[in-house]
């Protein structure tokens, strides 16, 4: 009777830890509120991303109803649509989410147990692959601008702060998302871990002027998301770390599903899982994305780096290679300037050939007569 009695005691404690430690997942376009599993979750969340080749059902019914999920939504990926997606606090979330959309996913926090820059980082990795145009502040070779002078007009600093210049730094980046057009047959990826708010509340407090004026603007950009109609936007609000008094550990690695194995050279680093590959390799240095390969002697479950073009501040294309891809690829302008110089020595050869036969000839008379004024005339 007390092993019974300890037994449902536990499980009341647990289902008491699994609703304060939910997580939100808000939507748009959205679906149905529901509460899911947190393999179910993630599913829907790739879905909904236009990431759903990567994910592996683990069994036949989560496989059907991962399909009947994906019928249920319009067909994002073929209509070449952008997603972003976005984390924040909870606390944050309530007032500068808009309250037209509502949580589509409720689930535990078993889900989230790595941190959400990790998760954040997985789907860019991801999103790489798929994508033409990669946005996120975590990477440092993506610096904004465009809406630095607004948010300034808008929000009056006293001095500056890191809480201050973080904030201006996230909005700014999402503003950049919003505002930059791709071009024909390009399709953008956002991932933002926003800190920004959290650290105003903290600094100034949730009633001062800075925290309302800073959820304010944050509203008015999620509204202009809204009003993006081929916009895929996923919100995640989870309790802080503070709140949470303990800190997420990196959840087992999961296994996507299987892609085409590449044959890589044998002195090629090599990693045994995905997530030892995206943390020995700093996510590939934000260059590329980890995937599967094989060896040249038969050798498979090897995780190399792929790497992959990106562009930079004035929108040249930047090709990067090496095993981290990690330095930048010159093959290409090195094939260029050779084949010009190659061509510039042989038009050179050519003119000097040519100015040889000329000097063998008999010049004319009358050139004769010019360079030779002196000569007596017959």
């Amino acid at each position: 009777m007390l092993g019974l009695t300890l037994s449902t005691y536990l499980l009341l404690t647990a289902g008491i830890g699994f609703a304060e430690s939910s997580t939100n997942v808000y939507l748009h376009p959205s679906s149905s509120p529901t509460r899911l599993a947190p393999e179910q979750s993630g599913f829907l969340l790739s879905s909904h991303l236009g990431l759903e080749c990567f994910e592996s059902p683990t069994s036949q019914e989560d496989e059907q109803w991962l399909l009947g999920q994906m019928d249920s939504t319009h067909d994002f990926v073929g209509k070449g649509g952008d997603a972003l997606l976005v984390s924040m606090a909870e606390e944050d979330g309530k007032d500068a989410i808009p309250s037209t959309i509502q949580p589509s996913i409720v689930t535990s926090d078993a889900f989230w147990r790595q941190s959400t820059s990790s998760l954040l980082e997985r789907y860019l990795n991801r999103a790489a692959r798929v994508y033409t145009s990669i946005y996120s502040s975590s990477h440092p070779s993506y610096t904004y601008s465009l809406g630095i002078p607004r948010l300034l007009d808008t929000w009056t600093l006293t001095a500056p702060t890191k809480a201050t210049e973080t904030y201006i730094q996230e909005m700014s980046a999402l503003v950049d998302f919003l505002e930059t057009e791709p071009q024909d047959g390009e399709r953008k990826f956002g991932a933002f871990d926003l800190q920004g708010l959290q650290l105003v509340r903290r600094e100034y407090g949730a009633e001062s002027e800075q925290y309302k004026s800073a959820k304010e603007t944050l509203s008015a950009i999620f509204q202009s998301c809204l009003a993006k109609p081929n916009l895929n936007l996923a919100v995640i609000t989870s309790p802080s770390t503070s709140s949470q008094g303990h800190r997420r550990q990196p959840p087992p690695s999961q296994t996507p599903m299987p892609i085409p194995q590449q044959p890589v050279g044998s002195f090629t680093r090599c990693f045994q899982t995905e997530d030892a590959c995206v943390n020995g390799t700093s996510s590939c240095s934000g260059h590329g994305a980890c995937v599967q390969a094989a060896k040249s002697g038969g050798q498979r479950g090897c995780w190399v780096c792929a790497c992959a073009a990106t562009r930079s501040e004035k929108g040249k294309q930047e090709v990067w290679a090496g095993e981290m891809c990690e330095r930048k690829d010159v093959s290409g302008p090195f094939v260029l300037l050779t084949g010009t110089v190659v061509v510039l020595i042989l038009l050179i050869a050519g003119s000097v050939g040519l100015l040889f036969g000329i000097d063998s000839d008999k010049l004319p008379s009358t050139l004769t007569g010019a360079v030779a004024p002196g000569l007596k005339r017959d």
